[in-house]
């Protein structure tokens, strides 16, 4: 896990016994710098007082506590997260993939991204942020699905969704205990874009100015943190919940990884729809870079940089159209309880897990080779949940 380091500095006294005959006084003058604190006393003094031989000093340490702005995140077991954030929880929100809704806005800031197929063979996004203020301008929101709130239920955060599948989603929130906003209850001014400056304190989403006029209306959803936070404070959950560590991090690099290749290249296959999930690893940087759709970079249009990760997970299970689905869209049940194979990848290196979540509640558990619970570099993760039929269709070069 990293950790910053911050010197501590004694705090140095001088006593200076001054010659000449002064009357009773004393005064204090504090110097800081950067790095030291330097404190200064001049004593009473009498008229019999003389110079001593030598000058008194007391070179005593002073204990002091470690400051930092920074705690660490446990969804990355990185330093990053504000320490006004600690003990606090964070939220999970689906975030459309498809590929007229791309490129997404604020998608490069989560310290998760969960990517699950749809209908349709489709995919969507779980962006998962420790601190609901922080969370920037994101988009284009989209509706939950029974594994998005399985997925984020893991994670200890408040789920938010625009819509859901209602046949489905309501009563299995209900069953499992999590706290899910639906804020496809408080859009502002349906039908037209808008920035964020328009939004009355009392809606938490709104349709985007710019995409309005590009795409159509269901993929020009979006929301920011500081309306989520008040959607938070509105329906009264509390967010004085410390969330637990998503993995069990060491610091970056360190990892040990069991019957590790080389892995620089990989490609994760969905579905026929969206069949070229792509990672680069980037050496000097010691992350992997994520392209999509034809080898686009899945870009973060909020700051135009490459979404990029240090972990990547590929995690296999059943997935199946849920029976007797008369609906037209034809819903997926992810089955997350059975868990199964996978795959892990970081620092430039790949290895087969396998993985559990035996309840909706549990956290994702990776196991390697030989049943010992994986090490997993701190950092951002993105963790693919595919089909497990589609095992065999993913690739990796080194």
């Amino acid at each position: 896990m990293n950790k910053k380091l911050i010197k501590v500095t004694s705090i140095v006294t001088t006593f200076l016994m001054m010659a000449a005959p002064l009357c009773a006084c004393s005064d204090k003058k504090e110097v800081t710098s950067d790095s030291t604190t330097t404190e200064t006393t001049v004593t009473e003094t009498t008229a019999e007082t003389t110079i001593p031989d030598t000058i008194p000093t007391n070179t005593e340490t002073e204990p002091t506590e470690p400051i930092s702005d920074f705690v660490v995140n446990p969804l990355t077991g990185v330093m990053d997260m504000s320490k006004d954030n600690e003990g606090k929880r964070g939220i999970g929100i689906a975030v459309n993939n498809c590929q007229v809704a791309n490129p997404s806005r604020g998608t490069s800031e989560a310290s998760v991204i969960f990517e699950y197929e749809t209908e349709g063979g489709q995919t969507r996004m779980l962006a998962v942020y420790p601190d609901v203020s922080r969370i920037p301008l994101l988009g284009s929101l989209r509706s939950g699905r029974v594994g998005a709130v399985d997925m984020c239920a893991g994670t200890g955060c408040i789920f938010v969704s625009w819509g859901s599948d209602t046949t489905a989603v309501p009563g299995h929130v209900r069953n499992i205990g999590i706290d899910w906003i639906d804020i496809n209850n408080h859009i502002y001014d349906y039908g037209h874009g808008h920035t964020a400056d328009d939004v009355p304190e009392s809606k938490y989403c709104w349709y985007d100015s710019d995409w309005k006029t590009q795409r159509s209306q269901e993929h020009c959803g979006v929301s920011r943190g500081d309306f989520l936070l008040k959607a938070c404070n509105d329906y009264g959950f509390d967010l004085n919940q410390p969330m637990p560590e998503l993995f069990r991090f060491v610091e970056d690099g360190t990892a040990k990884m069991t019957d590790a290749e080389p892995c620089t290249e990989l490609n994760v296959y969905f579905s026929a729809t969206n069949d070229d999930a792509f990672f680069e690893y980037n050496k000097e940087e010691n992350v992997y870079y994520k392209s999509q759709y034809n080898g686009k970079p899945q870009i973060d249009l909020n700051n135009n940089v490459q979404i990029h990760f240090t972990n990547v997970f590929v995690l296999y299970c059943p997935i199946n159209t849920r029976p007797n689905d008369t609906s037209s869209e034809k819903h997926k049940d992810i089955h997350m309880e059975e868990g199964g194979a996978g795959y892990y990848v970081s620092n430039g290196q790949i290895e087969e897990i396998t993985w559990t979540k035996p309840t909706p509640n549990d956290q994702i558990k990776c196991f390697d080779k030989n049943g010992a619970e994986i090490q997993v570099n701190a950092g951002k993760s993105y963790i693919c949940i595919v089909d497990e039929d589609y095992y065999s269709k993913m690739t990796y070069t080194a």
